[in-house]
């Protein structure tokens, strides 16, 4: 519905800050005198007092996002209200992939792994507090169910005021508060949403209630929100192995040998139900105009019962014959098709996993504000703790088929494999391998308080604005495991002896290309999960959950210590204006870790035990700004600052982790090699001595606003880093165990990050156009990212190129949108792109270069649209990924760059219809 607004403020709906009747306070919590040099109208005019103009939903979430990033002292992206909840998109970190220089991964039915210009070392923030996930660094922005959230912020330089950010910077999550409104509010949604793959239905809702009034002690607010968000999806993905094989004229007789393979393919379905509740509270108290109180709580909940079905189908084996070769394109170097004979017994896993998060956060504190001064205080306390219990049961076929294999088939490329004269529907054709458990315990906690003070020195003198604040933390992390595994795989067990009820996975690939195989057979989590006493007596297995392992634990205490300076400059040269910031922060952490080590004597008998690890170390890091008015509608801004984004808590752990040895068939490879690569124990080591990872950052930003939701900018940055951490196998012989792989974290040397960003927004807002075509808009950005850094050493001396592109960054990504938006209808074409990027590298097969797995560009559009029949009420239908069009990676394996396909993945199509209401 239209919503009107007196002209010359912004809507308060909208605001952070505790709203006055007698000024006007804009999206980011500023007052209407502390807005930029070029903070005029965006038409160029001022408004007329007392004039009324109609905003409708997404014009006004415009408006008030441009107004975000205009006025704000960093350089800063958001997407507000209304914008989210108009986006096809449920969650959080689905909405942030419109925001120009972010971008995501998707899979298990949503976006989820945010990165800002390459980068994941983000920090995260609720309502400006520090807020994560278990004992991780940041929260898991997918547990944000987009109508909760009333704004998105996207911070690209910091300030010294600010939570120290990592170097991608710092993600703010602003929920609403019952002083945002004027007054009662209830508003909701509800909607089913049907996902193509599963075939199933889930259900979406929200509800928020606000209200506030004039009492005897003040103004007191109250506002309760609850939301529930479900998912039913499944993933379709055919891959193939990363052990890229030549052929011998012994096992290809007639070809004379030469040519490579892949040596296995397989078929994955990531299935499940998860669901997410999640509610928020917050009461405001204001006794006078000067004074304030508030106390506000997050509740953030994940639950899950996934089924994970795997089939491994391999192409190696003592006496395995290849007939009925052919070649890719004209050579003979490449396999494209063969018939496998006498290979091993195809083999994988049935899998149930359960796990579920809860992330609690209350906090409160006090603002008061007199005159030139401003002095607030904050208390906020965070627990989350996430709990998983994972079962598998492994099997085995009862024999080896002949089996027709296609490296590259199929309409999407891709492995394509059938068998001959074998029923994968058929229980009689498995046995049983074995049945793995896993139950993990991980969590963490902190109090954190701050207190800020900041004075308004002048309105035009050189120095404006005084800014001295402290904060302090006390994080504490944990992780606790036990993972035991009985293999029974020689006693060739049919499955059918198992005391479970047999049947066939839900065919995936629904619009894949009529890949086969699509089904065989298979149990679901209830299958499993219904089963487990009977399952554990089977096998054997202890009753109840498995016991954690000693060797497995550890806990961390990280205390931190902050005390920043700022000040808020100002003059005006020649006709333009310039402000900006000078700041330090200076943070001190102290870091206790303790865990398990192995150890060994003098005649190599192992022992686990206690050990602990410490550090102690003292930031500084700077921030200098300027931001020019070159006229009422151009400004420029400059930013240089330093970060300091410290290692994960799990990689600092003082402790070593051995995985169960590989399983061992007679006669197998592993059997007749034990030292290969592929039958090494594997295993992972924290490293407590891991240092910060340190970042001078350069930033540039010419901005454009020609009317209030239009505008053009263009952004240039670049991060000079030392010290990203990065996991490495590091190969050796123990006396105990024979050949290990051990995958330990270190900081790598040098990394260069930089690019540009280029955004448009605007709405057909011209004279004489008909206002039925001012309805049409539309919304471009584009980044481009240059990143290379150094590999880590045991992949740096494999290649003449020491300086790689970095993992996880694409060189290209944009987002197109095509709104229209009338007031009784809206409809948007959101199409999200992000090039080919490097997934990993890696040693594989003793190939003695490290070469990389590399995701193809892929883009994804999706649709919305809505309509508001009546007053308050409206009806929304949405698409997402209405193309289908699958994820594509390749595995490189040689100097020359030949390529087989890695991995073909195929993410779930959902259509959604619901109905949003507003009294």
């Amino acid at each position: 519905m239209p919503l009107t607004v007196a002209a010359q403020t912004t809507s308060q709906s909208q605001s952070t800050s505790s709203d006055t009747d007698d000024e006007a306070v804009d999206d980011s919590g500023a007052s209407a005198a502390t807005t930029t040099p070029a903070a005029q109208d965006s038409a160029g005019q001022q408004a007329v007092a007392g004039e009324d103009i109609v905003v409708t939903g997404y014009r006004r979430s415009l408006e008030s996002a441009q107004e975000i990033k205009r006025n704000s002292d960093g350089i800063v992206d958001a997407v507000v209200a209304e914008d989210i909840g108009k986006l096809p998109d449920t969650f959080a970190s689905s909405a942030l992939q419109r925001v120009t220089g972010v971008t995501v991964t998707r899979g298990g039915g949503e976006a989820a792994g945010v990165t800002v210009r390459g980068l994941p070392d983000l920090t995260t923030t609720y309502n400006g507090r520090e807020i994560f996930t278990a004992e991780g660094r940041f929260v898991a922005i997918q547990d944000f169910p987009a109508g909760t959230v009333a704004a998105l912020e996207v911070y690209k330089s910091g300030t010294a005021d600010m939570i120290e950010a990592g170097i991608a910077g710092e993600v703010n999550v602003r929920g609403r508060r019952p002083f945002d409104f004027k007054g009662f509010e209830l508003s909701g949604s509800l909607n089913g949403v049907v996902w193509d793959q599963s075939g199933k239905t889930s259900w979406n809702g929200n509800l928020l209630i606000s209200d506030r009034w004039d009492t005897g002690i003040g103004e007191i607010g109250v506002l309760v929100n609850a939301s529930y968000v479900g998912l039913n999806y499944q993933d379709s993905t055919r891959e193939q192995s990363l052990v890229i094989q030549t052929a011998t004229e012994d096992n290809a007789p007639g070809t004379g040998g030469g040519f490579r393979y892949p040596d296995a393919q397989a078929l994955y379905y990531g299935t499940g139900h998860r669901w997410r509740p999640s509610a928020n509270a917050a009461i405001q108290w204001r006794p006078n105009s000067e004074l304030e109180f508030y106390v506000d709580g997050l509740f953030q909940g994940f639950r899950s019962e996934d089924a994970n079905q795997y089939m491994f189908v391999p192409i190696f084996g003592e006496g395995i014959q290849l007939s009925d070769v052919t070649y890719r394109g004209d050579g003979q170097d490449q396999a494209q098709s063969m018939t496998v004979t006498n290979a091993y017994r195809p083999d994988g896993y049935w899998g149930a996993t359960n796990a579920k998060t809860d992330t609690y956060q209350v906090g409160g504190g006090a603002k008061w504000e007199h005159d030139r001064w401003k002095v607030s205080a904050d208390l906020a306390y965070t627990d989350s703790t996430y709990t998983l219990n994972a079962r598998n049961i492994d099997y085995l076929f009862a024999s080896s088929p002949v089996r027709n294999v296609n490296f590259d088939g199929g309409s999407d490329g891709g492995p394509l494999y059938t068998f001959q004269d074998f029923d994968l529907t058929d229980p009689a054709n498995y046995l049983s391998r074995g049945f793995y458990q896993a139950y993990l315990s991980v969590g963490g906690k902190d109090w954190q308080t701050r207190s800020d003070v900041e004075y308004d020195v002048s309105d035009t003198g050189l120095l404006r604005r005084l800014q001295l604040g402290v904060r302090y933390s006390d994080r504490d992390a944990r992780r606790d495991r036990g993972a035991p595994y009985i293999y029974n795989g020689d006693d060739r067990i049919p499955i059918t002896d198992l005391p479970v009820t047999i049947g066939t996975v839900h065919p995936g690939f629904r619009f894949g290309g009529g890949f086969e195989p699509r089904t065989f057979v298979g149990l679901s989590n209830s299958d499993i999960v219904d089963n487990l006493d009977a399952l554990r007596a089977f096998y054997g297995a202890p009753e109840g959950l498995p016991e954690f392992s000693p060797t497995e634990n550890f806990t961390a205490n990280e205390k931190s210590y902050a005390i920043y300076g700022q000040a808020k400059y100002g003059f005006d040269l020649g006709g333009i204006t310039v402000d900006g910031l000078i700041g330090l922060r200076v943070v001190k952490t102290k870091l206790h870790t303790t865990g398990f080590s192995r150890f060994l004597d003098e005649d190599n008998v192992e022992s686990f035990s206690a050990v602990t690890g410490s550090s102690e170390y003292t930031d500084y890091l700077p921030n200098v700004s300027a931001r020019i008015g070159l006229t009422d509608k151009l400004q420029l801004r400059l930013a240089f600052t330093q970060t300091r984004t410290r290692p994960n808590f799990f990689d600092l752990r003082p402790s070593l982790n051995l995985n169960s040895p590989p399983v061992i068939e007679p006669g197998s490879q592993c059997d007749l090699d034990p030292d290969a690569e592929q039958c090494l124990r594997t295993g992972s080591r924290g490293n407590p001595d891991l240092k910060p990872l340190y970042s001078d950052n350069y930033d540039a930003s010419l901005e454009y606003y020609f009317s209030r939701t239009g505008s053009a900018t263009l952004a240039l940055f670049r991060r000079e880093a030392n010290g990203f951490v990065s996991s490495i196998p590091v190969d050796s012989t123990d006396p105990v165990y024979g050949g290990l792989r051990i995958q330990t974290p270190l900081n790598l040397g040098d990394t260069t990050l930089q690019g540009a960003e280029l955004a448009f927004t605007s709405f057909l807002d011209i004279d004489g156009l008909p206002e039925w075509a001012k309805g049409f808009g539309i919304q471009a950005n584009l980044t481009y990212v240059d990143a290379k850094g150094d590999l880590p050493p045991s992949l740096a001396a494999t290649v003449d190129n020491k300086q790689q592109a970095f993992p996880g960054v694409s060189k290209w990504a944009y987002n197109v949108i095509a709104l229209y938006e009338r007031p009784f209808f809206s409809a948007r074409l959101a199409y999200n792109y992000r090039s080919k990027f490097v997934q990993s590298y890696g040693l594989v097969n003793l190939d003695p270069t490290a070469h990389a797995v590399i995701e193809k560009g892929r883009g994804q559009l999706d649709f919305s649209t809505s309509v508001t029949p009546v007053k308050n009420i409206t009806i929304a239908f949405d698409v997402v990924n209405l193309l289908g069009n699958p994820l594509k990676r390749y595995r490189q394996y040689d100097d020359a760059g030949d390529t087989y396909p890695r991995q073909i993945l195929y993410l779930e199509r959902t259509y959604s219809l619901g109905v949003r209401f507003a009294f």
